[in-house]
Parts: structure tokens; C-alpha cells; sequence
């Protein structure tokens, strides 16, 4: 597994199951400037591993909303990424797992996007969920 430190997020690879397990310091407002910059390193790191499944651990979100700029990158680079599952962790904030699984689901919708997205209670419950669904579909 190779893991990396980005300031306020972490980044996990995994190369055989092809996993990127992203963490966000739970200091971390989604509002801020310094968010906005690690979710362009998020998707860097999907881009260069070439990454069919992510799993979203946002910690203990430090309230805030996803802001239009965050949205707007999202919707402009997801389609252009392998992708094909998304785990949520849940949080102890359940409002925020739910817009965000909600956002997720938006866009897999409305752009047509051939990607599953799952919330979890746990790490454990996640990766059994992409093994279960990856042989489902292969």
C-alpha cells in the first residue's frame, strides 16, 4: 500500500484490488480554499493510478457545505476519470453522508456515469461491498 500526505488529506493506494482510500483531517472545512485544493489532488491521483475504486472516509466533517466551486470540479472531472465504485464511510454527521451520497448519485445520474455508489458502516463493510460488486459485474 503506498500512502501519501497531502496537508489536511491522505491518500491510499492499493494496486491489486486497484483501491484509493482517500481521509480528510477532521479539522478541515469543506469551505475552505485549503479543501478545495485537495479534492484537485484527489482527482490527480485517480487520473495517474488510473482508479476504479475510491473509498471516501471524511472523518468528522468540520460542517460546512460542499461549495459551487468543489461541485462545479466535480462535475467537470469526474466523467474524465475510470472510476467505476465509490464507498462512503459513514460519519458521525449523518446529514453530511447523505448530501454527499446524494451529490455522488446526482452526477452518476445526470451525466449517465457507469459508477456504483454505496454507503457503509465501516472499511470492512466497504471492501466487501467493491468484492461483491466487482464480481457481480466481471
Amino acid at each position: 500500500m503506498n500512502v501519501n500526505e497531502h496537508g489536511l488529506m491522505e491518500l491510499a493506494y492499493e494496486a491489486a484490488p486497484n483501491i484509493l482510500s482517500v481521509k480528510w483531517s477532521d479539522d478541515l472545512s469543506v469551505e475552505s480554499p485549503q479543501f478545495f485544493q485537495t479534492i484537485i489532488s484527489l482527482f490527480a491521483a485517480i487520473r495517474e493510478s488510473q482508479v476504479t475504486n475510491l473509498i471516501i472516509d471524511s472523518g468528522i466533517p468540520a460542517g460546512g457545505v460542499l461549495t459551487e466551486e468543489v461541485i462545479s470540479y466535480f462535475i467537470q472531472h469526474i466523467p474524465d476519470t475510470p472510476l467505476k465504485n465509490i464507498v462512503i464511510l459513514e460519519s458521525p454527521d449523518y446529514l453530511w453522508d447523505n448530501n454527499l451520497y446524494l451529490l455522488i448519485k446526482l452526477l452518476i445520474t445526470g451525466y449517465h456515469l457507469p459508477i456504483a455508489v454505496k454507503l457503509v458502516k465501516s472499511r470492512a463493510a466497504g471492501l466487501e461491498w467493491l468484492s461483491q460488486y466487482s464480481l457481480a459485474n466481471s
